[in-house]
């Protein structure tokens, strides 16, 4: 007998129905040639070209979209392209079909595609929706055009993809997207938003040289194997928040320039490596922060995270960054965290020094005023030259003022005639900042003696100021000769 107390077991989750892609216009129109993929190409880009301005035409024709892309007139192809796509649908499909608009977005919504989709070099002048289908073998967009706003949330790709040296002018929506296999973003151009939020990259993605216009949305994603972002730049807001890398990522000599809404503005964005998990090694080596600090706040940075400090004829890191003070700070502070693990005293200290130039912008003047002094005495202990100089002014200010007292110029004078003012003066200054070697007491007795109570008081004084820039002295000889 069956155990009624048992719990059922949920019914699987009904698999949603795709429409087979040759049941479509589109896909009739642009695989009229069948495998000649030049002709298709020619094609459908005399077709698609009928919904493109002027200005459009131009810009095409003046970029190396051109290279690649023969165009066609349209009346001269005409009628062969309208006897092919009857031809080829009444043989695929009993219900006769029409050559779509080309004004028209081309709609491959919840379609399923067997063979691998070659569209390199095709023009979509209002845009294509691929929203929820699926490429068994793939998809080739080399080089392609897309107006309008395109789609391919939620589609899954269960073979290499590759879009390099795409053009997507409005926003490019491949949010939930599932790639099984590689995908390649190479040189591709997003003049709107990017948003790839919630993507599962199972495979190697590359996006090698892209170019982000606008916000760039990598929240939430996945990348199970290596990703990489040499070169890439990210002209504008960009976010990982949540993402996880499992792999080895690469953002080295990527530029992020951060700015929110155009330069013109002045609005500026940190990158976002909030709640960011990185399980493998990542490379950051010559990439550029233009405006603001990346933000790591709750990342988990792999021990062998790889930063650049400085490049030739580039600044990698903003001097003034235009982003909260504190978020600045903690993100120096996380990244010489990671460079202290590797043995990096350079690059760690380079670090620490913006850290603490963070720290002395933040709160009251008394709070900020021992980091100020900090920097301004010894750059934050790296500088062996700042303390030098200190200590040579205070040795110069005492020596000044012993010397005018021992040769009678000012007043009061000694009573008694001091023999050598000059080299007694240099002495007497240069034992009151190092006192524990006790030259003073042991050769200069007499001379302390004689002094009055401002010059005594002025001898303390340089002790005392001599100890900390000592200090700061020794902290720039150990960072400069690696000792610990």
């Amino acid at each position: 007998m069956r155990d009624e107390t048992q719990t059922p077991e949920a019914p699987a989750t009904p698999q949603r129905k795709l429409t087979p892609a040759n049941e479509n216009p589109w896909y009739v129109l642009m695989t009229l040639y069948g495998e000649d993929q030049h002709a298709n190409r020619r094609a459908w880009n005399a077709w698609a070209g009928q919904a493109l301005s002027s200005e459009e035409k131009r810009e095409l024709a003046e970029s190396s979209w051109s290279l690649l892309n023969a165009e066609a007139d349209w009346e001269a192809i005409k009628s062969e392209v309208e006897s092919r796509f009857e031809s080829r649908s009444q043989i695929k499909l009993t219900e006769r079909l029409k050559i779509p608009s080309p004004m028209q977005i081309v709609n491959f919504a919840s379609f399923q595609f067997e063979e691998r989709l070659d569209l390199m070099g095709m023009i979509f002048p209002s845009g294509v929706d691929f929203s929820g289908s699926r490429f068994s073998s793939g998809i080739w967009m080399n080089n392609a055009w897309l107006g309008g706003h395109p789609r391919f949330d939620h589609v899954q790709a269960d073979e290499t993809c590759v879009f390099s040296g795409a053009r997507f002018v409005g926003r490019a929506d491949f949010g939930s997207a599932k790639f099984l296999d590689g995908v390649e973003f190479d040189e591709t151009v997003f003049c709107g938003d990017a948003y790839f939020s919630g993507v599962r990259f199972e495979g190697k993605s590359s996006f090698v040289c892209s170019y982000f216009k606008r916000k760039a949305n990598f929240s939430n994603c996945n990348f199970e194997k290596s990703s990489i972002f040499r070169h890439a730049i990210f002209q504008s807001e960009v976010s990982f928040v949540t993402s996880v890398f499992v792999e080895r990522s690469d953002f080295g000599e990527a530029v992020f320039a951060g700015d929110f809404e155009g330069k013109s503005r002045g609005k500026t964005s940190p990158t976002r490596f909030s709640a960011v998990d990185f399980k493998g090694a990542s490379n950051f080596g010559g990439a550029q922060f233009v405006s603001c600090y990346p933000d790591f706040i709750g990342a988990v940075l792999h021990d062998q995270t790889t930063f650049t400090r400085e490049a030739p004829n580039r600044e990698l890191w903003p001097d003034l960054p235009d982003q909260d003070t504190e978020h600045a700070r903690d993100s120096c502070a996380t990244i010489r965290h990671i460079l202290a693990k590797q043995g990096l005293p350079e690059d760690e200290h380079f670090f620490f020094r913006r850290e603490m130039h963070f720290a002395g912008k933040i709160g009251s003047i008394w709070q900020r005023l021992p980091y100020l002094l900090f920097g301004l005495f010894s750059e934050y202990g790296y500088s062996i030259l700042r303390p030098t100089l200190w200590l040579l002014g205070v040795w110069a200010l005492g020596f000044a003022a012993f010397w005018g007292y021992f040769s009678g110029c000012c007043v009061p004078a000694p009573h008694e005639m001091i023999e050598r003012p000059m080299g007694s003066a240099m002495a007497l200054s240069f034992s009151n900042l190092f006192p524990l070697f006790g030259f003073g007491r042991t050769f200069l007795l007499e001379e302390l003696k004689v002094l009055p109570a401002v010059l005594q008081f002025f001898t303390g004084f340089q002790t005392v100021a001599s100890l900390p820039l000592l200090f700061f002295l020794g902290l720039g000889l150990r960072q400069r000769f690696r000792l610990r």
